[in-house]
């Protein structure tokens, strides 16, 4: 009677790490290993630039005191300061961690762990963002004729709302 009960015990242990959601750890496990925290870096510094270029574009031909300037400068660092502070990985982890429980199970994070430890799944994930550099602007390129043809097709749909004026 104890070994049925042990293999009962056995097998809801195992059933549920195979189809109940994922452990925090196992979670963590596989965020280390796409690098989230250094990908999650790289998006705050653009989303910085981007604040900085906007700021920039905003007062461009503009002729600003000394004071004014130095204005900036400061609201740019505060800006910059609450960006990196806000979407930093430590406040943004748990946000991660709560969608990957959603959405994974046990089994699934514990074979992508087991794939990113192989060669192929490091050079997955070590090429993965140098493909997506490359396929950014081919498509761009892609999207301009695609704009296009959708920007007529909006032109000719107002044309026939409007009775073909």
């Amino acid at each position: 009677m104890k070994t049925l009960a042990l293999a009962l015990v056995l097998l809801c242990s195992v059933v549920a790490a195979r189809g109940g959601p994922p452990s925090d750890e196992s979670i963590l496990k596989m965020m280390n290993s796409f690098q989230l925290q250094a990908a999650l870096d790289q998006t705050v510094t653009q989303l910085d630039a981007g604040m900085k270029k906007g700021l920039k574009q905003l007062t461009e031909g503009k002729e600003l005191s000394p004071l004014q300037t130095a204005e900036l400068g400061q609201l740019q660092t505060r800006m910059s300061a609450t960006i990196r502070d806000e979407l930093a990985f430590a406040k943004m982890k748990d946000i991660y961690l709560q969608v990957y429980r959603e959405l994974f199970t046990q089994e699934e994070v514990n074979g992508i762990n087991a794939f990113v430890a192989t060669p192929a799944g490091k050079a997955m994930i070590e090429k993965l963002p140098q493909a997506s550099s490359k396929v950014a602007p081919l498509l761009q390129a892609r999207m301009a004729p695609v704009a296009q043809k959708v920007r007529a097709m909006q032109l000719e749909f107002m044309k026939e709302q409007s009775g073909g004026k």
